[in-house]
This record gives structure tokens, C-alpha cells and sequence, in this order.
């Protein structure tokens, strides 16, 4: 579960609603939304969030106090380690809401030990870290999901499959695969080496488009990692 703050923005509450349900469909991750009317009434609240979005009109109201709020609790709450406070238009346009699921997606990558997806495997149903799964692998019509510490069968298709994963720190480099970018630990040639050691074909085909999204997320996981070692 993670928490949305959304302060004099009553009008865009169902569209905020709408598009941080579709990032989320097919994962076990829920969401909730609290709305308030202005910074003190959120001060007021004594309550904590991961996501605190706010109406432009609020920028230069109390912006300091909430800050200061936001931090002490950052520091004194168990439950929430990733916050982000952003400003929209009221009713949100749909360049805010773009912005939207960027946060979203960067509270994922930061907490995505708590992401977890389902799976009806041969071990039965099985909720599943994202952040544990190496790569998933189509053999003999079935899908195999490869974790740091198990193996898991499946009935389905690469084609869902990256459906549900697209957003997050997955790639395609083989049309029988799809890896965890954030477990790669070389790429040497056409050959993908995994944390674990597994080798990971990587067809010519998609080795261009494969190398510019893997260099890519290293980017921006560097970038992201420089900023959370600042105060926030």
C-alpha cells in the first residue's frame, strides 16, 4: 500500500485515480488518496504519505512548514521511506499527469521490494517481489520465472507478461526472454550475464534497442541514487 496526498485538488482526484490504477493493474500494490483542503488542514492530519501532490495556487502558502513536516516525518515514521511533493493545475492537465506516473514509477523502483505480482504457478498461486525476479524465459509453451532464490511455472505468454512488468526496469533481449535490467550483471558481446550467473542470449536483432534501455535505466539509477543521498 502506498499513500497519496492530494491538497486542493478537487477536481482532478478521479483522473489521478484513473491513471495510478492502470500502472498499477495486474500487481498486488494498492493505493490510497486522501483529500485535503488546504496545507494546514494536511498538517493538521498528523498523517504521512509517500506522494503529496498539491494545487500550484499552494506553492508559496506554507510550502516551508510542510517541507519541515514532511522531513520530520520521514525520519520518526516506520511506514513511509520515499516521499515525493509535486505541484498541478486543478482540474490536472494531462502533462501533470505524465509527471504523476513518473513519481509513481520512482516510488516502485525506490520500494519495489513491497511490488509484488501474482502468478498462478505449479506451486499454486504465488505472490511474487518484483524486485527478487531475475528474468522470465518461454519454454515448451510454458512461462518459466526465474527469482534470486527459486523457479516458478506458469501458464501464460511473454506478450502478458511484459504487459504487466512494462514501466518497470524490464527489457526484452530475446524473443524467448525478458530480464530484470537491475540484475544484469555483464553484457559481454550477445551473451547477458545475470546476478546469478545465468546466461541470457542477446539476439542481434534487439541487441541495439536493448543496450540503449540498458543504459538508460543505469543512467537514471545513478541519478536517482545521487539524489537520495541528499537531504531531502
Amino acid at each position: 500500500m502506498f499513500h497519496i496526498a492530494l491538497c486542493s485538488l478537487h477536481g482532478s482526484k478521479n483522473k489521478i485515480d484513473d491513471k495510478i490504477t492502470s500502472i498499477l493493474g495486474g500487481t498486488a500494490v494498492e493505493h490510497s488518496i486522501v483529500m485535503f483542503d488546504d496545507i494546514d488542514t494536511l498538517i493538521a492530519s498528523g498523517k504521512t504519505f509517500h506522494l503529496y501532490f498539491l494545487n500550484k495556487c499552494l506553492r508559496d502558502s506554507n510550502e516551508k512548514k510542510l517541507l519541515s513536516y514532511i522531513e520530520y516525518n520521514k525520519k520518526h515514521s516506520k511506514r513511509t521511506t520515499f516521499n515525493f511533493l509535486t505541484y498541478a493545475d486543478d482540474p490536472i492537465t494531462d502533462k501533470d499527469c505524465d509527471m504523476i506516473l513518473g513519481s509513481i514509477r520512482r516510488y516502485l523502483d525506490y520500494d519495489s521490494m513491497y511490488l509484488c505480482m501474482e502468478f498462478l504457478t505449479d506451486q499454486g498461486f504465488k505472490s511474487i517481489a518484483i524486485s527478487k525476479i531475475l528474468f522470465f524465459e518461454y519454454c515448451n509453451r510454458k512461462i518459466c520465472i526465474k527469482t534470486q532464490h527459486a523457479q516458478y511455472l506458469c501458464d501464460d505468454s511473454l506478450k502478458n507478461v511484459l504487459s504487466l512488468v512494462s514501466g518497470y526496469a524490464f527489457a526484452v533481449p530475446h524473443k524467448s526472454f525478458i530480464v530484470n535490467l537491475r540484475h544484469i550483471a555483464s553484457i559481454k558481446e550477445y551473451i547477458i550475464t545475470m546476478d546469478d550467473g545465468s546466461k541470457i542470449p542477446l539476439s542481434q536483432k534487439k541487441s541495439h534497442e536493448f543496450r540503449i534501455k540498458y543504459k538508460k535505466y543505469i543512467s537514471d539509477h545513478n541519478k536517482r541514487m545521487a539524489k537520495k543521498s541528499k537531504k531531502f
